[in-house]
C-alpha cells in the first residue's frame, strides 16, 4: 500500500457548543385572546413570588457598562433581574419546544446574517473549489515558474448616484501569458505591478509596503522583507499615468492613459501593487442596488468589529468620490469589493439553516405567553439578586480578551452530517446546530494583573471580580400562570434536573461565572383572602416538586412523539450534558492559525467523552493521512477515534488575540499565508 505523507486534520476545539433545535414548536395556546388576562388576577391561575439564592462558585464579574461591577441605585452590589431573566428564558425555550423565530411576535432569539468569504486556498476542499470557480481562479506555467490569475474577476471605477453605486468598467488589453497555443490571451482590466518598478520610477503618491533601498533580489526573502517593512503603510489609491507597449500596459509618469494604483491591507511577503486601467466610457454601466450597498456595509462592519480596525479605504464612495472597485459580473449578479480576491457571498444564510417549523410559526408558545412580546407584556418580574454582604471579598483585578463567537465558522456553527466533506453556507440543506452555551471549566484562564489598573495589550480588558462563595438573594414575582407554566419558570431557574450550575457575566469562556442556584422558597397568593378580607395572611407556602411534575406531564403528553419521560427526549438530555464541568484543554479557543486546519467541531458528547485530539475525515477526500486512519474515523464512529500523539497546547481567543506580523486574518481560510507565494506577473 501507498504511503500517504498528507498531514491528517484534527477536530476543533471551542469555549462553547449547541443544544439542537428540533423540527417541532409546541403551541401554548392558538389564539392570542386566550392570553388577555393582565387586567384581573384569575382563582384558578397562579400569583405569587419565588425566592432564590445564588453562590458564586467561580470568579464573577457583572459590568455596569463602564467595566465595574453593578450596583443598583441604593449603591448595593446585586446581580441585575435581566442577567438571571436572560437566562431562565433561555432554559425555558429548550424545555418547552419554544420557537426561536416568530415575525408577527418581533421574536429573532437567533439574529440572521449573510456571509461572506475568501477561500481560494483554503483547506477545505469544497469551500476551496466553490471559490476558485466564482471568481475564475486559473493556474498558468511560464518560464518555470507558476502564477494565477482571477479570470472571472474586473476592475473599474465605483461613483454613487443617488440611493445606488454605479461601476463604470475599465478598459481591457490582452495578458498575453495567459495564451494558449494559437488562442489569444485573456482580456484584464487591470495588472499587478511590483514595488520596486514602482520605486525605481519614482512615483509620487504611491504607499510603500518596505523600505527604500532594496534590491531587486531582496523582495525574494521573507526575512529582509520582514526586517524592512513599512510600519506606516495603510491602504491607498492614486492616479497614475501609464503606457501601453506592445499591448503591455507599463506605469509611465508621461504615459498618454491615466489610470489608478491601488492597494489593500498588508500582507506578509506581499510585493505587488495593482494598476487599473482608464476607464471605459463605452461600456454599459453596472448599478449596484441600494440593498446590495447595504449588505456590503453591514459585512464590512462586521469585519471592522472582529479586527478591531476601520479603513476609509474600504468604504463606499461618497458623493462626488471616485473609487476603484474590482467586481465579478454573471449570471447570478454582481460582486464587489476593493481587493482583487473578492469576499464573495455564501448561498445561505444563517436563518436558511433554521427549522422549517421555527420559521414558519405563528402561534403562541411558552416563551412568548409568559415572557411576553411587543404587544403582550411579561407576567414575569425578575428583581435583582442582592448580594448578602455590603462589602463583599473581590478579587485582585484580572485581565482577558473578550471575544465574540463568529458564526461564520461553519465548522462549529453548522451540522457537520457528509461522512467526507465540511457543509458549509453554501451546503444545500445546510443546519445550525442550535441554540450556544459555554461550557463551564474547571479552572480560570485569566491573567492575574493584581492591583495594576493598566493593560498591556491594546485589546484585553480588566476586570475586577466576586471571589468565590459570594452569596446573591434574588425573587421573581409572577400573576396568573398555569400549573405548567409555574412548573416551567421553577424549572428553568432551578436550571432542570441538574446540580444547579450556570454561567453568567463577563469571561465564561475562560472559566468566570460559574454559580450555583438553589430555590429557597415558593409563595402563592390566595386572591379570595387577598381583597376580600382584612387577612393579611394571604400567602401561603407550596413545595415546588408539585408544578414541576405538572409540566413534565403537560410535555409528555404533548411532545411531538410518544415517551414516557422527558429524560427520554434528545434536547433535555443535552442541556443536562451542557451543565457538565470539563477540563480547560478540552473546550479552549484556538490560536488564529489553528482554525484553517481544523476540521469540525465536535458534538457534546464527543467533547465529554473523547481523550484528546482526534481526527476528522471532512476536510476533503485525499487529505485524511492514511488509509487506517481515514476507516477508523467513519461517520457514526464516536468511540474509535484515532488519537493525535502529540496533544495541542496554547489558547486564547480566535480572532481577539494580538495579531502577529503576516498572520491569517481571515478565520474561514489561510488564503492570505498562500496569496504571498502567487507570482501573478514579472
Amino acid at each position: 500500500m501507498a504511503k500517504n505523507n498528507t498531514k491528517p486534520a484534527f477536530k476543533s476545539k471551542a469555549p462553547y457548543n449547541f443544544i439542537g433545535l428540533e423540527n417541532f414548536v409546541l403551541d401554548r395556546c392558538g389564539d392570542e385572546k386566550e392570553l388577555s388576562m393582565h387586567g384581573k388576577y384569575h382563582e384558578n391561575l397562579k400569583t405569587g413570588y419565588l425566592t432564590y439564592e445564588i453562590e458564586t462558585v467561580s470568579l464573577l464579574h457583572i459590568s455596569d457598562g463602564d467595566g465595574k461591577l453593578f450596583k443598583n441605585p441604593e449603591g448595593k452590589y446585586v446581580i441585575p433581574g435581566n442577567t438571571i431573566r436572560g437566562m431562565t428564558r433561555y432554559n425555558a425555550s429548550i424545555f418547552s419546544f419554544s420557537s426561536v423565530i416568530n415575525e408577527a411576535h418581533g421574536k429573532e432569539d437567533i439574529k440572521n446574517r449573510r456571509f461572506y468569504f475568501r477561500t481560494f486556498a483554503s483547506k477545505d476542499t469544497e469551500m476551496s473549489k466553490w471559490y476558485k470557480i466564482k471568481t475564475g481562479l486559473k493556474q498558468y506555467k511560464r518560464s518555470g515558474y507558476r502564477f494565477s490569475i482571477l479570470e472571472k474577476v474586473h476592475a473599474g471605477y465605483m461613483r454613487k448616484r443617488g440611493n445606488e453605486y454605479i461601476i463604470t468598467p475599465a478598459v481591457k488589453l490582452e495578458n498575453t501569458r495567459t495564451r494558449e497555443g494559437n488562442q489569444p490571451g485573456k482580456m484584464h482590466s487591470y495588472t499587478p505591478i511590483h514595488e520596486y518598478e514602482l520605486r525605481s520610477k519614482n512615483i509620487s503618491g504611491i504607499k510603500y509596503l518596505y523600505k527604500s533601498g532594496l534590491k531587486r533580489e531582496d523582495y525574494k526573502k521573507k526575512e529582509k522583507l520582514k526586517e524592512n517593512r513599512e510600519s506606516n503603510f495603510a491602504p491607498y489609491y492614486c492616479d497614475i499615468n501609464y503606457s501601453i507597449n506592445n499591448g503591455k500596459a507599463q506605469v509611465d509618469i508621461n504615459g498618454k492613459h491615466k489610470g489608478t494604483i491601488a492597494n489593500s491591507d498588508y500582507i506578509e511577503g506581499k510585493v505587488h501593487h495593482y494598476l487599473i486601467f482608464e476607464e471605459d466610457r463605452e461600456s454599459a454601466e453596472i448599478v449596484i442596488t441600494k440593498e446590495q450597498a447595504e449588505l456590503y456595509e453591514e459585512d464590512l462592519n462586521y469585519t471592522n468589529k472582529l479586527h478591531g480596525k476601520k479603513h476609509s479605504y474600504y468604504a463606499l464612495p461618497k458623493n462626488g468620490e471616485v473609487k476603484p472597485v474590482f467586481y465579478i459580473k454573471d449570471d447570478e449578479g454582481v460582486v464587489f469589493g476593493f481587493t482583487p480576491y473578492l469576499r464573495l457571498s455564501a448561498k445561505g444564510s444563517i436563518h436558511d439553516g433554521i427549522p422549517k417549523a421555527h420559521m414558519e410559526y405563528e402561534g403562541v408558545d411558552f416563551v412568548d405567553a409568559m415572557f411576553g412580546w411587543k404587544d403582550f407584556k411579561t407576567k414575569l418580574s425578575f428583581q435583582d439578586a442582592v448580594c448578602e454582604s455590603d462589602n463583599p471579598r473581590l478579587t485582585e483585578n484580572y485581565e482577558i480578551v473578550l471575544g465574540e463567537p463568529k458564526p461564520s465558522w461553519y465548522r462549529g456553527y453548522l451540522k457537520q452530517r457528509k461522512e467526507n466533506s465540511l457543509e458549509s453556507y453554501n451546503t444545500e440543506g445546510f443546519e445550525i446546530r442550535g441554540r450556544k452555551f459555554y461550557w463551564m471549566k474547571k479552572d480560570i484562564e485569566g491573567k492575574n494583573i493584581g492591583n495594576r489598573e493598566d493593560s498591556e495589550s491594546k485589546i484585553s480588558t480588566v476586570i475586577k471580580c466576586y471571589d468565590e462563595k459570594t452569596k446573591f438573594k434574588g425573587k421573581v414575582v409572577f400573576e396568573n400562570l398555569s400549573d405548567e407554566e409555574l412548573g416551567l419558570l421553577i424549572y428553568s431557574l432551578k436550571q432542570g434536573d441538574t446540580e444547579g450550575y450556570f454561567n453568567i457575566g463577563k469571561g465564561k469562556p475562560y472559566g468566570f461565572g460559574k454559580c450555583k442556584i438553589k430555590i429557597t422558597g415558593l409563595k402563592i397568593e390566595d386572591i379570595n383572602a387577598k381583597y376580600s378580607s382584612f387577612n393579611p395572611d394571604f400567602e401561603k407556602s407550596e413545595e415546588i416538586e408539585k408544578y414541576i411534575d405538572s409540566f413534565k406531564k403537560y410535555i409528555v403528553e404533548n411532545y411531538k412523539k410518544k415517551v414516557n419521560s422527558v429524560n427520554e427526549i434528545k434536547s433535555y438530555r443535552e442541556f443536562e450534558l451542557s451543565k457538565k464541568t470539563i477540563e480547560n484543554d478540552k473546550a479552549k479557543y484556538m490560536k488564529v492559525g489553528d482554525f484553517a486546519k481544523k476540521a469540525e467541531l465536535p458534538d457534546i458528547e464527543d467533547v465529554i467523552n473523547e481523550d484528546g485530539d482526534v481526527v476528522s475525515n471532512k476536510m476533503g477526500s485525499g487529505k485524511m493521512g492514511s488509509d487506517k486512519e481515514r476507516n477508523h474515523n467513519g461517520a457514526g464512529r464516536k468511540n474509535d477515534y484515532k488519537k493525535h500523539k502529540n496533544k495541542t497546547s496554547g489558547s486564547g481567543d480566535r480572532g481577539y488575540g494580538k495579531y502577529n506580523e503576516g498572520r491569517n486574518r481571515n478565520l474561514n481560510t489561510n488564503a492570505f499565508d498562500i496569496l504571498k507565494n502567487l507570482k501573478l506577473d514579472d
